[in-house]
């Protein structure tokens, strides 16, 4: 169950970005949100295949760019990746 809040670190050049991301699932489809307090991202085209994770985001600051994530949840924890037009940033969490 991938269902629920879970508090992430995401590592990127500028330092440690920590947030919440808020995760629903219908099915294998995946809804949500990622925030950190000063900004909002919805989740969009969301899908489960078991313990893994895809989906998209759309960020304006601290510049505009599309991130694709993958993920993978393992009980009350989950870790990937954001990739973006700069590169690639790891993430890890606990369910919060």
């Amino acid at each position: 169950m991938v269902q629920g809040k879970w508090n992430i670190t995401l590592k990127t050049p500028m330092g440690d970005k920590s947030g919440v991301l808020e995760l629903n699932e219908q099915g294998t489809q995946l809804t949500g949100s990622l925030s950190d307090g000063e900004h909002y991202a919805a989740i969009t085209d969301g899908k489960i295949a078991g313990n893994r994770l895809s989906w998209s985001a759309k960020i304006t600051k601290p510049m505009k760019m599309n991130l694709k994530f993958t993920a993978t949840v393992d009980a009350d924890r989950i870790s990937g990746d954001a990739k973006h037009l700069l590169g690639k940033a790891t993430f890890t969490g606990t369910r919060a």
